[in-house]
């Protein structure tokens, strides 16, 4: 009998190549059949440049604007990255969905996903100006919430639509490099804010915000939509498809609620200082979980391809990822926790705090990498119901915990809630998993080649 293994050979095969070297560890280095990490790498080469400049931008802000008012930017911010989901209605999600089942139609595809995120980015901002009046009331101007509402609720979300369908057409790079163009535009505008003697208001940031994004994103959709020839608005094809996109969004908002629900949370039930503190090493973390990010967006649009097969078939690939992901992610927790007295030097002195902060939030790296993996499956395998449900779970858990530990115990609470919630969530997705492959109707490929012989001899 033979044991048809995931990796194309049998389980009585060789455990190490002609160099002594074991094959999975070849494996890992060459990047399988696929060219994934090559195609990682290319990703990873936009998505740092991304990264990277949103990073500087942060510090920038950290350090031009007062520790008062950037508490304050932050939890807006925050607030914003809570709807931002909605804002699109899942529109990149659906683009890869659509895309594997029929990729002629690319530019009915993207026409769709940038209607969708231009209707529903509009009143994501609406409730955005709402949420901050009854949270902030007279200590944050509308006009400066409508600013960084519409630069992310809108510009941002229709680049996204853009740069998913250059991504499903192979594009890989150009993906990757689409919206590190609009956070070096913004960054230029902070550079030039930055000049000035007096510190950085949040009206001026956010007018400089709101005109670059906005210039940036007409470029941009302009390129996407290059060579689609004369596209048709479909209004009502693309509101049919939003009933699925929200699906997307529901578990994308609730994955937002959890990530940036603590820094809001903050800045209402702790002090500024304490949201500032928090932020700076939550941005830390996620500047260093850019190379498994940039490999988890290249695998996601093959898991919709793999995934039409059922949740094993999406499964056997998820598993050929997860050594990959755990050789960067654990190694890159490591580090965090040995350069986190470095937080004071970037930041400057008053965030000494921070460094505590990071190495509480370190584990975080490893957590994201197994929770993802799982979450991406049950995507890929039609089965995202499954998935916005888990993701509910823990962002209501999340915000519970927060109203408990916050008041008590400012950002040491909201480490706790963070990374309780992020194992919770390890533990709901995998377990869904499990779940689906019991009720699959496929069976592994355990066969025996004899009696098949026997029949065709017959």
């Amino acid at each position: 009998m033979t044991l048809a293994s995931d990796t194309g050979g049998t389980a009585s095969g060789p455990i190490a190549d002609d160099n002594g070297r074991p094959r999975l560890l070849r494996r890992l280095l060459s990047g399988g059949h696929d060219g994934f990490l090559r195609k990682s790498g290319k990703f990873f080469s936009g998505t740092l440049l991304r990264t990277a400049a949103q990073g500087v931008l942060f510090v920038l802000l950290a350090r031009e604007m007062s520790i008062d008012t950037y508490g304050l930017f932050v939890g807006v911010t925050a607030l914003v990255a809570v709807v931002s989901p909605f804002a699109s209605a899942g529109a990149p999600s659906l683009i890869f969905q659509n895309h594997a089942d029929a990729p002629g139609e690319w530019a009915r595809h993207l026409a769709r996903g940038l209607l969708l995120s231009l209707i529903f980015g509009t009143a994501a901002t609406a409730l955005v100006g709402v949420a901050a009046v009854v949270i902030w009331g007279a200590e944050v101007s509308l006009l400066d919430v409508f600013g960084l509402a519409v630069a992310d609720l809108v510009a941002w979300r229709l680049i996204e639509a853009v740069a998913a369908s250059v991504q499903a057409r192979g594009r890989i790079f150009l993906a990757s490099v689409v919206p590190a163009l609009l956070h070096l535009g913004r960054l230029a505008g902070a550079v030039a804010l930055a000049l000035a003697p007096e510190p950085i208001t949040i009206r001026e940031w956010a007018v400089t915000s709101t005109v670059a994004s906005a210039i940036i994103c007409l470029l941009l959709v302009w390129y996407g939509l290059r060579g689609a020839g004369r596209i048709p608005l479909d209004l009502r094809g693309s509101l049919a498809q939003s009933r699925s996109g929200m699906l997307f969004a529901v578990g994308l908002s609730a994955q937002t609620v959890y990530n940036d629900i603590d820094k809001v949370m903050l800045s209402r039930l702790s002090t500024t200082e304490n949201a500032a503190i928090y932020a700076a090493a939550y941005r830390v973390i996620d500047f260093a979980y850019t190379p498994v990010r940039s490999m988890a967006a290249v695998a996601y649009p093959r898991f919709f391809e793999t995934g039409r097969d059922g949740p094993r078939a999406a499964l056997r690939y998820a598993r050929t990822l997860m050594p990959r992901y755990l050789l960067i992610s654990v190694p890159t927790a490591v580090l965090l926790v040995a350069f986190a007295w470095a937080m004071p030097l970037v930041f400057g002195p008053e965030y000494d705090a921070a460094t505590p902060a990071l190495q509480g939030l370190s584990a975080l790296v490893v957590l994201k990498t197994i929770h993802y993996l799982a979450a991406d499956t049950l995507s890929g395998s039609r089965l995202q119901a499954r998935r916005t449900v888990c993701q509910i779970i823990v962002g209501v858990v999340n915000a519970a915990l927060n109203v408990w530990l916050i008041p008590r115990y400012g950002w040491q609470g909201a480490i706790v809630s963070s990374l309780v919630c992020d194992a919770l969530l390890a533990v709901l997705l995998w377990g869904c998993v499990i779940a689906a492959l019991r009720r699959d109707p496929q069976t592994e490929a355990v066969t025996s080649p004899q009696p098949t012989l026997q029949k065709e001899r017959a």
